[in-house]
C-alpha cells in the first residue's frame, strides 16, 4: 500500500514539473533558483522558514523571489516597500488576497473565517463585525475591564504564594489569558479546572502547529497527506475534535450557566440574520471559524509576549526598577491599573514595543497573494504570486535598528522619555500587527492584556532569576516555531516588594 501511495505521488510530482513553466521575465526579482516544481523545499526548515528567508536577505536584497512546490512567493523585507505594498493603491488592494492555505480550506471550513479568507463583499461584513464584537467586549466595554482587573486577583495570589520559590510561570501566565478569552467569548470565567480552559489550550497549542506557514505549505499541495497516518494529520483531526468540543460546551454553558454574555452569544444572535439584499451573511460555519481565528490570536500573541517580557526583565533588573518607579507614579502601590493609564506609562508601553520588536512572533505574519499582475519594489510580479511580509527580517536588520538583536526600549521614547509619535520614522519601521487591509483587528485587545498584565506585575513583584539554575539571556532566535513563535520553558522568582 506505501509502495503504491509513493509511485503515485512520485508520478504527480513528475507531471506537475513536466507542466510547470520555466518562463522568468527579465524584470523579475533575484532569488535562489531551487529545483522544478520542489523548488527550495530541501534547502529549509520548514517550521523556521524566517530563518532561511533573514539568510536570503543578506545575499538577494530586500525584494527577492522564490519557487516552493509549484506555488511562486516573493520575500519583502524592506518597511518601506511593505508600506507601499499594503498601503497604497492599487497595489493595497492587488495584494489583499490570501493565498490558497490548508488552514484557510480543511480547518476553518473553505475561508468561513476572517484572518485566511480573501475579500469579498461576505468577507468585508464579517470583517466589519469581528471588529465591532472586539471594540463592544474589548478595550471599549468598560465592564470588561473591571473583569479583566477581577482576573488579576488570582494571578496576585498566585504570585504571594510562589514568592521567592524557582517557579515556571507559563501555567500563571496561561491561567491569566485563558480566564479572559473565556470572559471575552462566554462572558465568565470557570477557572484552570472548568470546562474550557483545558481544551482551549490543547487546541490552540495544535492550531500553532498546523497553522505554520511551512508546515501548511506542503499540506496545501498535498491535502491527501491529512488522510495518512502521519504527526501533521493527527494534529489536524485533533484539533478538528478539540474545537468542537469546544463548541458544545460553548452552546452548553450559553444556555444553562451564563447569565452575563460574551461574543458567542452575540455571534448566535447574528445567525440567518439577512442583508440589504435578502441573502444570509453569517452561519454555522462562521462562528466555527471565526472563533478559531478570535482564541488563537487572543492567546497566541499574548501568551509569546508576557512570557516573553518575563524572561527579558529578570535578566534587567534596573529597567525593572525604572518600570516599578514609573507605575507607582502613575499608578500607586494599590490601586487597580486601568486602560486609561497606558498614555501615562512611556517606559512600560516602550517595553512592550520592543518586546514586540524583539521576539518578532508572527516572524512572516499571515501570507497575502496577488488578485493580479502588479509591481512591488521596481519588480513585475505575476497574479497568484504569494506574498511573504518578512517581519523576521524588517524587525532584526541592521538597516532600520541599532543592534537588532539587543533589547532596548528606548529606542521608541524620545530625549524626554516619551513615547514617540507613531509618524516618527522609528515606529513606522514597526510592523509586528501588520499594516493595511489585512493589519491584525485584536492589536489593541492583545495590547490592552499586556499592558495590564504587566503593570500589576511590576506593582506587587520584582522578577528575579532562579536559584538553583542560571538563567540565560533571552534569544529570539531560539523560540519554538509555529505561526506564532513560543519562549522555551523557563524558571523565575517572583519577590514580593
Amino acid at each position: 500500500m506505501l509502495e503504491y501511495i509513493l509511485s503515485v505521488a512520485v508520478l504527480t510530482a513528475c507531471i506537475l514539473i513536466a507542466l510547470q513553466s520555466y518562463t522568468v521575465a527579465k524584470d523579475s526579482p533575484p532569488g535562489p533558483k531551487g529545483l522544478p516544481f520542489f523548488g527550495i523545499i530541501f534547502e529549509v526548515n520548514i517550521t523556521k522558514l524566517h530563518d532561511k528567508l533573514y539568510e536570503w536577505t543578506q545575499q538577494y536584497g530586500d525584494v527577492f523571489q522564490f519557487q516552493m512546490l509549484g506555488k511562486k512567493f516573493l520575500c519583502i523585507s524592506s518597511v518601506d516597500v511593505l508600506r507601499e505594498t499594503f498601503l497604497q493603491e492599487p497595489c493595497a488592494t492587488v495584494s489583499a488576497n490570501r493565498s490558497p492555505t490548508f488552514t484557510g480550506k480543511y480547518l476553518l471550513k473553505d475561508y468561513s473565517d476572517v484572518a485566511f479568507a480573501s475579500p469579498s463583499s461576505l468577507w468585508e461584513k464579517r470583517r466589519k463585525f469581528v471588529h465591532r464584537l472586539l471594540h463592544t467586549y474589548g478595550e471599549g466595554k468598560a465592564s470588561l475591564e473591571n473583569q479583566i482587573v477581577q482576573n488579576l486577583i488570582p494571578f496576585k495570589e498566585k504570585i504571594r504564594q510562589t514568592s521567592a520559590k524557582d517557579v515556571n510561570p507559563f501555567e500563571i501566565v496561561d491561567e491569566f489569558i485563558l480566564s479572559s478569552i473565556e470572559m471575552l467569548i462566554i462572558g465568565r470565567s470557570f477557572g484552570k479546572e472548568g470546562p474550557m480552559q483545558p481544551l482551549l489550550k490543547l487546541e490552540l497549542d495544535l492550531v500553532n502547529r498546523i497553522s505554520n506557514p511551512g508546515t501548511d505549505g506542503v499540506l496545501s499541495v498535498f491535502p491527501f497527506l491529512r488522510f495518512l497516518p502521519l504527526t501533521l494529520s493527527s494534529i489536524y483531526h485533533d484539533a478538528k475534535s478539540v474545537h468542537q468540543k469546544l463548541l458544545d460546551i460553548l452552546e452548553m454553558l450559553s444556555e444553562n450557566d451564563c447569565e452575563k454574555t460574551g461574543i458567542y452569544h452575540y455571534m448566535k444572535e447574528t445567525l440567518n440574520e439577512k442583508d440589504e439584499n435578502g441573502n444570509i451573511w453569517f452561519n454555522d460555519k462562521n462562528i466555527y471559524a471565526v472563533l478559531f481565528n478570535i482564541t488563537a490570536g487572543a492567546y497566541l500573541t499574548t501568551r509569546g509576549t508576557l512570557l516573553s517580557a518575563i524572561h527579558i526583565l529578570a535578566k534587567r533588573p534596573e529597567l525593572q526598577r525604572s518600570l516599578q518607579k514609573e507605575v507607582d507614579k502613575v499608578i500607586g502601590r494599590n490601586e487597580n491599573p486601568r486602560l486609561s493609564d497606558r498614555k501615562k506609562c512611556p517606559l512600560l508601553e516602550a517595553v512592550v514595543m520592543e518586546t514586540l520588536r524583539y521576539i518578532s512572533h508572527v516572524p512572516v505574519l499571515i501570507l497575502h497573494a496577488t488578485s493580479q499582475s502588479t509591481t512591488i519594489g521596481g519588480y513585475t510580479v505575476t497574479k497568484d504570486t504569494v506574498i511573504i511580509p518578512n517581519v523576521w527580517t524588517m524587525h532584526h536588520s541592521d538597516k532600520y535598528w541599532d543592534e537588532p538583536f539587543s533589547f532596548k526600549p528606548e529606542r521608541f521614547l524620545d530625549e524626554d522619555g516619551q513615547l514617540l509619535p507613531a509618524t516618527h520614522p522609528v515606529r513606522k519601521r514597526f510592523a509586528a500587527f501588520g499594516l493595511g487591509k489585512r493589519s491584525c483587528i485584536g492589536e489593541v485587545f492583545a495590547k490592552s492584556r499586556i499592558f495590564l498584565f504587566l503593570s500589576s506585575l511590576m506593582q506587587m513583584a520584582t522578577i528575579s532569576e532562579p536559584a538553583e539554575n542560571d538563567l540565560l539571556d533571552f534569544d529570539p532566535r531560539k523560540m519554538a516555531p509555529g505561526i506564532v513563535l513560543q519562549p522555551q520553558e523557563y524558571k523565575v522568582r517572583f519577590l514580593l516588594r
